[in-house]
């Protein structure tokens, strides 16, 4: 699976964010990490889930990216795969292939012709109604790991209700991503370095996401069915970001590693809503 790799040589490039005049790798202001992340994200869904690609073929889903849930309390999810209704199947809209060049995905040669291979999927707009079949919030912790826990854990916490709330039926997913490295360089402190306790700092974060937030299985009315983590190298210094394997980033036996993530989406979505034909 290519969506943390995909993420980190994105995340590698530093750009300009706003009126700021330097350019970031990171900036907790900016939401092209989380942009990115999701359009990995549901390539790699599109490539591994056989159902959901058949789906998208058929035409019968589409996706939005900073989409507005609405519910008891609207809320703005980092992306949602829908449900689309017959009497909108047909038209263009904007496809997820043309964000990879709109947000400035680098991908190589492998990434490319996979992207080339999948079926056209539309993307919703704020004025359709269409159900919502997958909820993703993606947060990310990138520096004062523990500092961060209270917020983070509160953050992920009330997006499962609230997706829950608004589209009972729905697959809830957190997503989360952690930085490994041992210092990072604050756009906000203008520069400044923060020193990092690794690799206690990302594995007290990484061991919340894992076994801090309620799963659907335990808790049905605001539990998330899937959670998952990627834990980078980011010092947000210009050097290259790469992706963690090892502790402290979750393994493979571990319920929110990356891989478990996409592969219990999957199946949860063909567990719901294999009969949307």
């Amino acid at each position: 699976m290519k969506g943390p790799t995909i993420l980190a040589r994105s995340m590698s490039t530093a750009t300009k964010r706003g009126q700021d005049a330097v350019a970031w790798q990171y900036h907790s202001r900016s939401d092209s990490h989380s942009k990115v992340a999701c359009w990995a994200v549901l390539f790699d869904l599109l490539c591994e889930c056989d159902i959901l690609r058949r789906h998208a073929e058929q035409g019968l889903i589409g996706f939005g990216i900073n989409h507005l849930m609405v519910g008891p309390i609207n809320k703005t999810l980092d992306l949602v795969v829908t449900v689309v209704p017959p009497s909108r199947r047909t038209g263009h809209r904007f496809g997820f292939h043309e964000l990879a060049e709109r947000y400035g995905i680098p991908l190589n040669d492998e990434e490319r012709s996979a992207l080339n291979g999948l079926p056209v999927v539309e993307e919703d707009s704020r004025e359709d109604v269409s159900e919502v079949a997958i909820a993703l919030e993606a947060k990310a912790c990138m520096t004062e790991h523990l500092k961060s826990i209270p917020r983070l854990h509160a953050e992920i916490l009330a997006t499962g209700y609230l997706a829950k709330k608004a589209a009972p039926r729905c697959i809830t997913v957190s997503y989360s991503l952690v930085n490994g490295a041992d210092s990072f360089t604050s756009p906000g402190g203008k520069g400044k370095i923060n020193r990092h306790h690794q690799p206690e700092d990302a594995r007290r974060v990484v061991a919340m996401l894992g076994t801090a937030l309620p799963l659907a299985r335990d808790t049905k009315d605001f539990g998330f069915d899937v959670v998952g983590t990627t834990v980078v190298e980011c010092r947000n210094d210009g050097s290259p970001v790469t992706v963690m394997s090892g502790p402290p980033a979750p393994q493979i036996s571990d319920h929110h590693h990356y891989e478990r993530m996409i592969r219990a989406i999957c199946a949860e979505y063909r567990s719901r809503f294999h009969q949307s034909a």
